[in-house]
């Protein structure tokens, strides 16, 4: 059970640019890759990029001298957070942030914020009044405040789940695309000494509503967004003796393709742990297949997967946060191939639990 597009490759001509064109820019990498992206922002030593509609966030290290020297200048110029145009002596301020008068509005009323006013934001510089931020609603995988009445039809799951735009752009709500990621998965995780299951493995997706009525028949908690049922079949004597496995996995439909690697990973954590008979605590066991969750979110670059893995990494939850913090803990002294050994001697088989 869980709590929670292959990348383009960046990357020019060496030609610097002073001026911001809203269409983005050509940018390369120091390895020679190009490709054109907008700039959204630059804190520290990380630049945000919207490239073909999604945000990625790269180590400006990775770009050319000229590049580097671009941002730095970019940086430098006060820059109004929500249109990324330079900002001049006629500007509000939100903390470190500074906003065009004519940006600075609120998405639910649109009017201006006005001088010492609370304001609610998001992680993607969405902002509201903070009398009405129980107005806005929030996209169920980045966290994007959305205005309710701007919401377009498709934006709004039959259980309940709304989606932003560039969530939904992503969304994986078909079977082909939840194959595609499940390879992408795989491939992943078998850098890491795990094996395919041997037992046959079925895939489907299903709503909020179904995930939960399974979870409340199998006394389990919380509203998840994957879950995995593996059913043994023991044969003693003759010829066929032994046991085999059967796992279908569940993956809430409509999540963005990163959060969908993050869950299957996650879910095929649990493959492994039922095949191998391994038996552990519950923070344990969701704090293993968190750690794989985090090891397919680490493969990609998308703002998304940063928030996922802030998210995996600051959880309060007992079970997932404070479990995959305590087993992130030994994966640091043990290593993957350590882990997996330390693992392996909690095996537990079917016989030995029945008694």
């Amino acid at each position: 059970m869980m709590l929670d597009s292959r990348i383009p490759g960046v990357f020019f001509l060496g030609l610097l640019i002073l001026t911001y064109p809203s269409l983005g820019r050509m940018w390369t990498t120091v390895e020679g890759s190009r490709s054109e992206g907008k700039l959204l922002s630059v804190e520290k030593d990380r630049v945000t990029l919207e490239i073909q509609g999604r945000e990625y966030i790269f180590p400006i290290s990775r770009f050319s001298a000229s590049d580097r020297t671009f941002l730095m200048k970019w940086k430098s110029e006060p820059r109004c957070t929500v249109c990324q145009k330079e900002v001049g002596p006629e500007r509000m301020q939100a903390g470190e942030q500074v906003f065009h008068r004519q940006c600075f509005r609120c998405l639910v009323c649109e009017r201006p914020f006005l001088d010492q006013q609370p304001i609610r934001r998001d992680e993607w510089g969405g902002m509201v009044h903070a009398e009405h931020f129980r107005k806005a609603l929030n996209c169920g995988s980045c966290g994007r405040l959305i205005a309710a009445h701007k919401m377009k039809p498709i934006q709004k799951f039959s259980d309940g789940r709304v989606s932003c735009l560039p969530c939904l752009k992503e969304a994986v709500s078909d079977v082909t695309s939840l194959e595609a990621a499940a390879r992408r998965v795989r491939q992943g995780i078998s850098e890491l000494g795990f094996p395919r299951p041997t037992g046959q493995l079925s895939m489907k997706l299903v709503n909020q509503n179904q995930l939960n009525r399974e979870v409340e028949r199998l006394h389990g908690r919380g509203s998840l967004r994957g879950l995995t049922l593996t059913t043994f079949r023991t044969i003693t004597g003759g010829l066929n003796a032994g046991t085999t496995f059967s796992h279908e996995v569940w993956v809430l439909a409509g999540l963005p393709v990163v959060e969908c690697l993050s869950v299957l990973a996650h879910e095929f954590g649990h493959v492994w742990l039922n095949e191998n008979y391994i038996e552990m605590s519950p923070p344990a066991v969701e704090g293993f297949c968190n750690l794989l969750s985090m090891h397919a979110l680490k493969k990609e670059t998308s703002k998304l997967a940063d928030i996922l893995r802030e998210n995996l990494q600051m959880s309060d939850d007992r079970v997932y946060g404070q479990g995959f913090r305590d087993m992130n803990k030994k994966l640091n002294i043990l290593g993957w191939p350590g882990l997996v050994r330390d693992l392996s001697t909690r095996r537990v088989p079917l016989s030995e639990r029945r008694k």
